[in-house]
């Protein structure tokens, strides 16, 4: 049975920006309470401002906690359970990308990334799962590279694999509370991390993404609705990345020969 978004509280993480904001303001216009989760404390302002323009007389709390800090992590659960004791979801959208060449990324860079797109979800979702009523829901938000491999994000691939395994194995299990697990996997997307990620992109990872539609924030926040709303456990936002997808899972090869057919494309062009 697919969850309908109603009445109730959600905590949303990275709900400053980007995606996460967009979803969070779509939830309170649906009548959700939220409690907005992120580490800049202006922009959640600037957030829970929007928020509560948008839907007047929804109940929104922030609580600024770095996502990649464990004991922040675990201060601001228990903070959250002082203060509530059901909850109607949970859903996992921060997170971290840093692109570049595998040689040149600073081996730091993927403790960060697993610590903040993997962990930080991991820890949020231990520490408030309990308070999930049944029928609930919980997702996370990986990416088209957390299905496939994309040239310059080695440090981010991983974390987004992993969020979908935890995924499907939280799905066996929290079946007997009748709670459903979705993942988000949007492409590239317009918002400030976007922005940041092309500042450090290789040659390369920059000509795939001229071959890419980019979507808004709002676009994926509206696929997220719908998609949960249909009960999907893995959520595409456009065709291309449902066409992926889908090809990846029935013919590997075949999509990494496309891949690799463009970035000699790329790569010969770039010696030009």
């Amino acid at each position: 049975m697919a969850h309908t978004i109603q009445s109730g509280t959600y905590v949303i993480t990275g709900a400053s920006r980007g995606i996460g904001r967009s979803i969070a303001r779509d939830l309170a216009v649906r009548g959700a309470d939220l409690v907005l989760i992120a580490r800049d404390k202006k922009a959640l302002a600037a957030a829970e401002q929007e928020i509560r323009a948008a839907a007047p007389g929804r109940s929104v709390e922030v609580f600024s906690c770095d996502l990649s800090d464990h004991k922040a992590i675990e201060k601001t659960c228990n903070d959250i359970k002082k203060k509530y004791r059901v909850l109607r979801g949970i859903i996992n959208n921060a997170g971290y990308a840093r692109p570049g060449y595998f040689a040149e990324i600073p081996a730091d860079e993927f403790d960060k990334a697993v610590r903040t797109d993997y962990l930080g979800a991991v820890y949020i979702t231990h520490g408030l799962q309990g308070l999930v009523a049944e029928g609930g829901l919980i997702t996370f938000t990986s990416s088209v590279v957390g299905y496939m491999g994309v040239f310059g994000y080695s440090s981010y691939a991983g974390p987004k694999f992993a969020l979908i395994g935890l995924a499907e194995t939280l799905r066996q299990e929290m079946l007997v509370r009748k709670i459903q697990i979705s993942v988000l996997c949007p492409p590239d997307t317009e918002t400030p991390g976007y922005a940041t990620e092309n500042e450090t992109k290789p040659y390369e990872t920059a000509s795939l993404s001229e071959s890419a539609k980019l979507m808004s924030a709002d676009q994926v926040a509206a696929k997220f609705i719908k998609g949960v709303s249909k009960g999907k456990f893995i959520i595409t936002c456009n065709f291309e990345s449902g066409m992926l997808y889908r090809l990846h899972g029935i013919w590997p090869s075949l999509v990494f020969s496309i891949m690799s057919g463009m970035i000699k494309k790329a790569q010969k062009k770039k010696l030009k």
